[in-house]
């Protein structure tokens, strides 16, 4: 399988694939990946242009484009033969840069059309995460990028992957940095498995011993699904006031109703109490009119709202009832996608 992957500039997108990497070779899997950045960088200094990772993209574009084409000119003559070494290589890329408030285009059309890649992946990563970093990079420092700023280059980023997904009719998933990389794994060697978004009014149960208990309910949810939990990007209701601007507040919409909600089967909506929660009304508008099955976990007894229902194809009243319903249903489903070598019976002979 060949994997495509973007992510803008501080996303932990490698640390992410390593940490894979390492349990994907515990399950038996091979994996290679090919770092783009890295690979010019060093084929930079092979021809005598020796880029500076700090000034890379003051250089004219024509040098970049250049120095880009014959780093994938080596990965596309390597390709056949480390496809049938591995079961996954992933090819690390940027879509675009935001340099000097620009936006800098930073891939080639014509290798990402002949690569023809099985899958697209967008890593994204908390933006207060990605800020910290790059304050780190001498490459970074002194462009001081803002929190909208990142914003605006993660969105562009992700809807170009998108894009590129959309034209070759490829899978395109949004990959949560923060996330465990069993979300990955699962992804890409369980695909019999519904892919699920975690919907959950966030505002209100912000509190270690509330993020616990929807921990714990995520948790037994991970036995029977794909996870995609929304806490693992960011958790803005955890920001100060005032970096929660309209902008980001948009962005954050955005991310959820358009970009996590499109990649899955089916969105769950858990209410630990019940509270009023705009948010959670419009992730289940979202699932129910983009066809997708949309249930509803609520507290028992306590009084629904009727826009919460009509919503909803399923509604269980507490966690016990959903989880009761995912034993008798899909249990057995598992079950039998991996059921174990039926045990020979033993001969019984009969006495003389």
């Amino acid at each position: 399988m060949l994997i495509i992957t973007t992510a803008i500039s501080g996303s932990r997108r490698k640390e992410y694939l390593r940490r894979f990497e390492e349990r994907a070779k515990k399950e038996g899997k091979k994996i290679k990946i090919y770092h783009v950045g890295e690979m010019m960088l060093e084929h930079s200094r092979a021809i005598g242009i020796n880029f500076k990772l700090e000034n890379i993209l003051n250089s004219p574009p024509s040098v970049i484009n250049a120095v880009r084409s014959a780093v994938f000119e080596k990965i596309t003559a390597e390709l056949p033969l480390e496809l049938k070494r591995n079961h996954v290589v992933f090819i690390n890329i940027h879509t675009m840069f935001f340099w000097k408030k620009v936006f800098l285009r930073a891939w080639d059309n014509y290798y990402v059309g002949q690569l023809n890649p099985d899958m697209f992946l967008a890593f994204v990563d908390d933006v207060l995460d990605i800020a910290k970093n790059l304050k780190d990079r001498a490459q970074w420092k002194k462009e001081k990028l803002t929190t909208n700023d990142l914003l605006m280059w993660r969105n562009v980023d992700v809807e170009m992957a998108a894009s590129w997904a959309e034209m070759k009719k490829k899978q395109f998933y949004i990959i949560p940095a923060p996330s465990n990389e069993k979300l990955l794994f699962r992804l890409l060697f369980e695909p019999h498995r519904e892919k699920i978004y975690a919907a959950m009014p966030i505002t209100h149960f912000t509190s270690p011993k509330d993020q616990r208990t929807v921990d714990q309910f995520i948790k037994k949810l991970e036995k029977y699904f794909i996870i995609f939990d929304p806490r693992e990007i960011e958790m803005i209701e955890q920001w100060k006031s005032s970096i929660k601007t309209d902008a980001v507040l948009h962005q954050i919409v955005n991310r959820d109703l358009y970009w996590l909600i499109r990649q899955v089967d089916r969105v769950i909506a858990y209410f630990p109490k019940a509270v009023s929660s705009p948010g959670v009304m419009n992730e289940l508008r979202e699932a129910h009119e983009t066809n997708k099955e949309a249930w509803l976990v609520y507290p028992k007894e306590a009084h629904m709202s009727p826009f919460l229902s009509y919503y909803s194809n399923m509604i269980f009243r507490g966690p016990e009832s959903l989880f009761k319903f995912l034993n008798a249903e899909k249990g057995v489903k598992n079950n039998r996608a991996t059921s174990p070598k039926k045990k020979r019976r033993k001969k019984i002979t009969k006495k003389k």
